[in-house]
């Protein structure tokens, strides 16, 4: 996932804010948005769902994974997207082989988009390791602002950028996400303006946020900042975005909306269905330690029980309608 959202003395809560809403309402709001799913209102919902780090079984006949364009952009994606935030540390000890062989085999599996990040450690060299195998994969990466923020100009813009390039193999950046750590220091719109100029020189395809508050995503659409996409946390156990408004205006502004944290390190899945809350020996890497915050969150654990029983319900209909064949 992306980087925690930017602090700001005067933040308005805009990006995701709670409602408060009831057990009951919270459940009838996840099993509508369920329904709706599994009636294939996905395909135009704009919605981009992170894989899971587990290589898939390649098997004789691969399903396709159907493709989207980001946006107002011309960027076309898959709808699933492979995330590499774990090759950062905090997920146990990996070879750099065995990633790239997962790449592979998401590849292979129709699922021909990744996500890294400048942030996240050895992963961009990972990624432009395997770019140089599948030149025809497309990477999306991040920009993002923590420290010395007065100080970034367009030549530090420009150089990190050419860096970034060269880490992931690529003449320019498919899509570049771009994130602000501190809404105190007022310049988030003119550097998103120095990456524009970027774009408009080739180096950058198109632009994305991630992590923004909607009143920081509307100042930099209104200055002219060509966004196309906004990378967040939105899951059944996390609907902020949509209770906050913001995703309606993404879908109205032509910013596509990727999703990350749709499964929650695995915590939405039977794996959890009927079974106790994760121990603290499970929660022993930094996403599964992340998810179940956003667990506690959402309510008690019988309320997250109470959420599985649904959505196993809905899948249930699902496969037995014969709309998820192979589900």
């Amino acid at each position: 996932p992306p980087p925690p959202r930017a602090s700001s003395s005067d933040d308005n809560g805009g990006d995701a804010v709670g409602l408060g809403l009831g057990r009951r309402d919270a459940i009838a709001s996840v099993a509508r948005g369920a329904a709706a799913l599994a009636g294939g209102a996905a395909s135009g919902s704009g919605l981009i769902l992170p894989a899971s780090s587990t290589p898939p079984a390649i098997a004789a006949v691969q399903p396709a994974v159907p493709t989207i364009k980001l946006g107002g952009g011309n960027l076309e994606v898959s709808r699933t997207i492979q995330g590499y935030w774990q090759l950062a540390g905090g997920h146990g000890r990996y070879s750099e082989a065995d990633a790239i062989q997962n790449m592979e085999a998401h590849y292979a599996a129709g699922i021909t988009t990744l996500d890294t990040a400048d942030i996240y450690g050895a992963s961009e060299g990972i990624v432009g390791k395997f770019m140089a195998q599948q030149p025809k994969a497309t990477p999306c990466t991040k920009f993002c602002c923590f420290r010395y923020l007065e100080e970034i100009d367009r030549d530090q813009v420009r150089t990190r950028i050419k860096k970034q390039c060269e880490r992931l193999q690529v003449d320019k950046l498919p899509l570049v996400a771009y994130f602000w750590s501190d809404y105190n220091v007022k310049r988030y719109v003119d550097v998103a303006l120095m990456l524009t100029e970027l774009k408009e020189e080739g180096l950058i395809g198109e632009i994305g946020a991630t992590n923004f508050d909607l009143k920081r995503l509307r100042e930099m659409k209104d200055a002219g900042v060509p966004l196309v996409s906004h990378q967040i946390q939105l899951s059944a156990m996390d609907q902020r975005p949509v209770q906050s408004g913001m995703a309606d205006w993404c879908a109205e502004n032509g910013v596509g909306t990727i999703a990350f944290g749709t499964v929650g390190s695995g915590i939405l899945s039977d794996r959890y269905l009927g079974k106790p809350a994760p121990t603290k020996e499970e929660r022993n890497t930094a996403s599964m330690r992340m998810y179940s915050k956003t667990a506690e969150r959402f309510g008690d654990w019988g309320l997250v029980q109470e959420l599985l029983r649904v959505m196993d319900a809905v899948a249930g209909d699902v496969r037995s309608s014969g709309r998820g064949a192979g589900a």
